[in-house]
């Protein structure tokens, strides 16, 4: 049985011809890697041998120090987060034993089907019976609804790899700033992250200033690092990417 997962798994080639890095942190699930790594928590639980409060998350995620995400991902990452197989599959019951007591109405439709019934009529009556007992709806369900994934770790929402990129690159900029004796300014870790304002006009020919584009560089960088301490926060909650 092949493994699914709801967003883009991390691809590292084949054999003799390995891909880039670019490929796996196409992945929001490398993201939720590199996330967890800066939880200080969770690198104390490591450091202790996977004990404490955090024991639980050990168990599943194991050490994140090592750089190889590769690694981890073979070890542990693929089991986390692949979709489970449905436990009722789409089936006919050839005999009494096919029961299943744990089966309920809300989960699974039994229906007795005489086969001296006319294939139309028989049409009719499953269209309208699905009508009214089967909630779906077409397109692809939101992360935010619960049976969205049944992965043991699903996404807590969908998820932009550019923003998360950001995020990290300006939390450990940010991190990296203050451990400096040098000053650097929040406009500075813009740029060095790549954080380029709009132009922001507001008539035809007005660019921002010099003064406005260090102020709005400043709250972007403040933003995203805000952004970033909640989700590294949460990734000690078994979420990714939760900002809240």
């Amino acid at each position: 049985m092949s493994i699914v997962f709801k967003a883009q798994h991390p691809i590292f080639g084949r054999g003799k011809k390995p891909l880039g890095l670019s490929y796996q942190q196409r992945s929001p699930y490398y993201w939720w890697w590199e996330f967890l790594r800066r939880n200080r928590d969770y690198a104390d639980c490591c450091a202790a041998g996977g004990t404490g409060a955090l024991a639980g998350l050990y168990a599943d995620f194991g050490v994140v120090s090592n750089d190889n995400f590769k690694e981890w991902w073979t070890g542990h990452g693929f089991r986390l987060f692949a979709e489970q197989a449905k436990p009722v599959k789409l089936f006919e019951l050839d005999t009494p034993a096919d029961w299943d007591s744990c089966w309920t109405k809300d989960a699974v439709m039994v229906v007795a089907v005489p086969l001296d019934i006319p294939k139309r009529n028989l049409q009719g009556f499953f269209a309208r019976l699905l009508k009214d007992r089967h909630g779906g709806k077409r397109g692809r369900k939101a992360l935010s609804d619960a049976d969205a994934s049944n992965a043991r770790y699903p996404l807590h929402r969908n998820v932009s790899i550019h923003t998360l990129r950001i995020q990290l690159a300006v939390y450990d900029a940010v991190l990296a700033a203050r451990a400096s004796p040098k000053k650097i300014t929040l406009a500075q870790i813009a740029k060095s992250v790549g954080i380029n304002p709009k132009s922001n006009k507001r008539t035809e020919g007005e660019v921002m200033d010099a003064a406005r584009r260090r102020s709005v560089l400043a709250a972007t960088v403040s933003r995203h690092f805000k952004d970033a301490q909640r989700i590294v926060a949460n990734t000690a909650k078994g979420q990714f990417p939760n900002s809240d």
